[in-house]
């Protein structure tokens, strides 16, 4: 028998789950499952359309791939990675995100900040869901692709079903999604844009794992909080010591970006022999104000200020000729020894690239990954190829449209030193980013 997958990811929201996700959101049960009978389809249909685009295929199952890293999908619904499916959807869905929410809303008597939530959720568990198929049937990206179109109809007509009472959404602004607060009070989280009459019908009733959920939910709220007060004192204090990056809303609508600060040609760094990293030198800390009034405190010698003083630069022009010259080495974008999972801390200096690249949105990219020559060479480059892939996914997920985005792995082809060190080693051990178009 075939597996539906529609059913499959409904099963994660069980009428137990929805009573508690209710409790701690402040809103009533019939609403929450009514919203979720409308965004489950949403969000599966939104990933199908997606991978059908070129490039798609291979960033779902990246994207699914990664959702199995590190365990079922309870341990996954953290307050950061609910925040990357909100900037993952609005990237999907565009403009049409700020509507869809707000009709959402009205229809189910909902919280827009509570419906954004859902969404979020219903994302990871798509994610977790077609990446737990994948491991459990081994398949490959396109037989993943396959499987998925097998499902399109059925998703099609729920999607259908559950939109026949809705009224065409008003042209709006373009809305760009609040930091998303998960299951927050109603004071902590900012309402998003106006609302429409929306019915969809009941969410089916299913019953499994409810305490888990519970004690997630919980979990979730306290992170949703913690996030919201250091969000809110940050916003207080401007003023950031040091090279750690920082994202600021500007007090003005409109701001003047500043003029890019040169890089040094050859940044310092040095060799971490317990992590087995080379760590660059950021060097001084300067202040990028972006197009939108946002602002980043990075080092001049950043590859955030190296990119953005290419793209600011007019009279720099992209070399068509030698496609070698024009690399940017991520300073700050690590993986797990020998895998492609990027760690946590590697996530901040992309969502920095992700914010620089939607102020140039004429800008292509294309990301290079590279390792040292020790080991197998066909497994290097596999290696290079899937750590490459995981960053072009993760800014994918950030809001960056895919059609603006390549990825490739190199192996241990085109290193920038030795490897008879582990110094030189660690240096070609890297991920680059090249701008192909301005």
């Amino acid at each position: 028998m075939q597996q539906n997958l529609l059913e499959e990811v409904e099963t994660y929201f069980t009428e137990d789950t929805v009573s508690q996700a209710s409790a701690v959101v402040g809103e009533n049960e019939r609403g929450v499952g009514k919203a979720l009978a409308k965004i489950i389809p949403l969000v599966l249909s939104s990933f199908i359309a997606r991978a059908e685009r070129p490039g798609g295929v291979e960033a779902l199952w990246t994207l699914a791939d990664q959702a199995t890293d590190t365990g079922g999908l309870p341990e996954l619904l953290t307050a950061d990675r609910l925040k990357r499916r909100t900037e993952l959807m609005w990237g999907l869905l565009g403009e049409n995100y700020g509507p869809t929410i707000s009709q959402i809303a009205e229809g189910t008597r909902l919280k827009s900040s509570s419906v954004e939530t859902l969404l979020s959720m219903v994302a990871q568990a798509v994610l977790h869901t077609l990446g737990a198929h994948a491991h459990q049937k081994e398949l490959s990206a396109p037989e993943l692709f396959a499987w998925l179109e097998q499902q399109k109809a059925s998703i099609l007509e729920a999607l259908q079903l559950n939109t026949s009472s809705l009224n065409p959404p008003a042209p709006a602004p373009r809305y760009e999604p609040q930091s998303p607060a998960p299951l927050a009070p109603a004071d902590v989280t900012p309402r998003l844009g106006s609302e429409r009459d929306y019915r969809p019908v009941a969410a089916p009733a299913t019953t499994s794992s409810a305490m888990r959920w519970a004690l997630l939910l919980l979990l979730v709220v306290a992170g949703g909080v913690l996030e919201y007060l250091f969000v809110q004192n940050r916003l207080k204090n401007p003023a950031a010591e040091g090279v750690p990056v920082s994202l600021v809303p500007a007090a003005a609508a409109t701001t003047t970006p500043t003029p890019a600060q040169r890089p040094a040609e050859d940044p310092a760094g040095r060799y971490d022999a317990a992590t087995g990293n080379y760590i660059y030198d950021p060097g001084r800390p300067i202040t990028l104000t972006l197009v939108d009034g946002t602002t980043q405190t990075v080092g001049v010698n950043s590859t955030e200020n190296r990119l953005y003083a290419f793209l600011a630069d007019d009279a720099t022009q992209v070399d068509s000729i030698n496609r070698t010259k024009g690399w940017i080495n991520f300073d700050r974008v690590y993986f797990d020894t020998k895998k492609a999972t990027l760690t946590d801390e590697s996530r901040q200096q992309l969502r920095n690239v992700a914010s620089i690249l939607k102020s140039f949105p004429n800008a292509r990219v294309k990301i290079g990954g590279y390792t040292d020559i020790t080991g197998n060479v066909l497994a290097n480059l596999k290696l290079s190829e899937d750590r490459a892939n995981a960053a072009m996914s993760e800014l994918v997920s950030m809001g960056i449209p895919l059609s603006r985005i390549e990825a490739k792995g190199y192996g241990g082809k085109h290193g920038v030193a030795d490897n008879a060190t582990p110094l030189g080693r660690a240096q070609n051990r890297r991920i680059s980013i090249r701008v192909t178009h301005k």
